[in-house]
């Protein structure tokens, strides 16, 4: 086994006796704080790993801080001995709470070598205890499908010293269910961003919104453009995706501005005056804290998004069947900026493009980047993208029910209909 993929929301579960290097593993291939450990539990509530007289208060701990991070649709690292069928089964359960792909992850290790890492630990557990938990091993591996897990992968020590092992997390797929908001490029339009949120149900809590039902919002990218309000709406859906209450794919808009903040646009900022006009009204240390905070955004977001177990896909100017699953410079080129026919409508719009005509998959294809008079499916695809900053309306799409809901563009609304105590 060289490399282990997993989805971007994922609870992985570690298990294996004491000295089998779980610990060590977890270490190496994730980030520290993807890694819940429930002996830094016990400590944290107890001061000392090999308290065990304070087990139920961690096991509290550990559970809840999981329950937290998944809330949030992180990818998390479970790291406890789970060997106890009990163990795996309420991690399972939580997992499954929270919509994530549960995978467990068993460390064959052989018994010799769990006693003899054991003998060079700081805190050593007693050799009973581990040679029981080995016993347990082959039935815990023989079972682990029948528990309910999505997938089961077993290490080796041969797998542990391999230099070419790997595990992959895929960005762009996440295992979560739904429901979802979809929301089409918003381009700065802010104050129908905040009317098309309350229209959805979401309310602003703390510096976020959310829905009291659980639903979560996914942006389309190109949340700044031409509009007159680009940096409210930046922090509007950072605020949003950084709370785990929307998710967000980058356009090519925002990724041109992206390139400009960089300074990798040779000063040109031709299609970007309004956005840049807004940033340099700012102070410097504003300034530089939006810069930052954008390019993060930008920086860290997939490419499209893989959802509801395939049967959804997200990008930004869509995506071929074909490239579904994929992640290369040509399937990123093609998620930012789609391809050209250089034909309009006789409403002067650009034409439906070659890959809305001829896609047949399974998976709906939601997308914008390319203004339509009117949102509809076409071939198990819908564009959102109604041209809100030049008149039209900003549109949504609630998942999986299929329904569009969509506030017209200011300039066509009264201003009593924009109701400033929202945001």
């Amino acid at each position: 086994m060289k490399k282990i993929s997993l989805p971007g929301t994922t609870l992985l579960v570690l298990c294996g006796p004491p000295g089998c290097g779980k610990s060590t593993f977890a270490l190496r291939y994730f980030k520290d704080t993807m890694i819940v450990s429930s002996d830094r539990c016990r400590a944290l509530v107890s001061d000392y790993e090999e308290n065990m007289a304070a087990s139920r208060e961690a096991f509290r701990l550990f559970h809840y801080t999981i329950e937290r991070r998944l809330s949030l649709g992180r990818f998390t690292v479970a790291d406890s001995t789970a060997i106890a069928r009990q163990a795996r089964r309420e991690l399972l359960r939580i997992g499954r709470k929270y919509g994530f792909n549960v995978t467990l992850l068993v460390f064959n290790i052989p018994l010799d070598v769990c006693l003899e890492r054991n003998t060079g630990r700081e805190r050593r557990v007693i050799r009973p205890v581990i040679i029981k938990a080995s016993k347990k091993l082959r039935h815990i591996i023989d079972g682990a499908f029948s528990e309910g897990f999505d997938d089961v992968y077993v290490v080796t020590d041969e797998d542990l010293n391999d230099p070419f092992f790997k595990i992959e997390i895929l960005r762009h797929v996440l295992t979560l269910p739904g429901p979802f908001d979809i929301i089409g490029d918003v381009h700065g339009c802010y104050g129908e961003l905040v009317l098309l949120l309350a229209r959805l149900g979401y309310r602003r809590q703390f510096n976020y919104h959310a829905h009291p039902s659980g639903r979560k919002v996914v942006f389309l990218g190109d949340i700044a453009g031409p509009g007159p309000r680009s940096i409210d709406s930046f922090w509007l859906a950072k605020a949003m995706v950084d709370s785990g209450n929307a998710f967000y794919v980058p356009g090519d808009y925002c990724r041109r501005l992206c390139r400009y903040l960089a300074g990798k646009e040779g000063g040109n900022r031709q299609g970007l005056e309004k956005i840049l006009d807004e940033v340099e009204a700012l102070p410097e240390d504003k300034r530089s804290y939006f810069r930052e905070e954008f390019l993060r955004l930008i920086r860290n977001a997939p490419p499209y998004l893989i959802l509801d177990r395939g049967r959804l896909v997200v990008s930004h100017a869509g995506i071929r069947a074909d490239m579904t699953g994929k992640v290369t410079e040509q399937v990123e080129n093609f998620c930012l900026f789609g391809e050209t026919r250089g034909e309009t409508t006789e409403q002067g719009l650009p034409a439906i493009p070659h890959w809305v005509g001829e896609y047949r998959g399974e998976a709906l294809v939601v997308c914008g980047h390319n203004p339509v008079s009117k949102a509809g499916f076409i071939n198990n695809t819908i564009s959102l993208d109604r041209g809100c900053a030049i008149g039209g309306s900003l549109t949504a799409l609630r998942y999986p029910e299929r329904e569009i809901v969509q506030v017209p563009s200011l300039t066509a609304c009264s201003r009593a209909e924009l109701r400033m105590d929202l945001y």
